[in-house]
Formats: structure tokens, C-alpha cells, sequence
């Protein structure tokens, strides 16, 4: 078995005034529980637009979800947004299947900073 550790499985850059956190791998229980403390400091004090990028996420379960969740909320409560990056059909389905895909705003890629306000 791997050991999957938030190192390898996020990684946080800006482009433009837009945080991107990109997530890697299967994104379950025991990935979720070691990323959320880190996601949580990974965020600036105003996020302003923050974007996960899903790109990289072969697998999502409800605990994915439920930390997907978390960081809208958290984002929000900041006066931030929350966007969510490219997820590939199974986390479409998923977010669909829950149903959440009305709660994050999808985009298949980054866009200009003043195209998404």
C-alpha cells in the first residue's frame, strides 16, 4: 500500500489574483482526513477566488465531498468563491448523484480574473 500524504497530493499556486488548489489522486476518507487541516491553512486570509482544481482526481467518495463542502463554505464566510477545475466525469457524477453540482459553480478551465466576477 502507498502512503498518500498531503504533499503529494496538493499543490497551491496563483494565476492572476485566483488561488488554485490542485488535488491529486483518490480523493476518500483517509486522503480527505490528512488534507483537511493543510487545505485550511493552505487558504489565504481573503481568498477572493479560490479554485480546486479536480482535474487529477480519479476517485471521490462522500468524504471528498463533505471536505469539498467545508472549504465552500469556509471560502464564503471569507467574502471569497469557490470554483471547482476540470472534475472528470466519475466527480461530475458524484456531485450530480449528491445532489451538489447547483452548490460549486464548474469550469472546465481557468478563465481571466475579471471574466469571473
Amino acid at each position: 500500500m502507498t502512503e498518500r500524504t498531503a504533499d503529494t497530493a496538493l499543490l497551491t499556486y496563483a494565476v492572476g489574483d485566483q488561488f488554485v488548489l490542485a488535488l491529486k489522486g483518490e480523493l476518500d476518507l483517509a486522503l480527505a482526513l490528512t488534507l483537511q487541516p493543510v487545505l485550511g491553512e493552505a487558504l489565504p486570509p481573503r481568498p477572493g477566488t479560490v479554485v480546486i482544481d479536480l482535474g487529477q482526481v480519479s476517485f471521490m467518495d462522500c468524504s471528498g465531498l463533505a471536505l469539498l463542502c467545508r472549504l465552500r463554505e469556509r471560502v464564503t464566510a471569507r467574502g471569497g468563491r469557490l470554483l471547482l477545475l476540470g472534475p472528470r466525469p466519475v466527480v461530475r457524477r458524484l456531485l450530480r448523484l449528491a445532489p451538489l453540482d447547483e452548490r460549486f459553480v464548474v469550469v472546465d478551465r481557468l478563465l481571466p480574473a475579471r471574466t469571473l466576477n
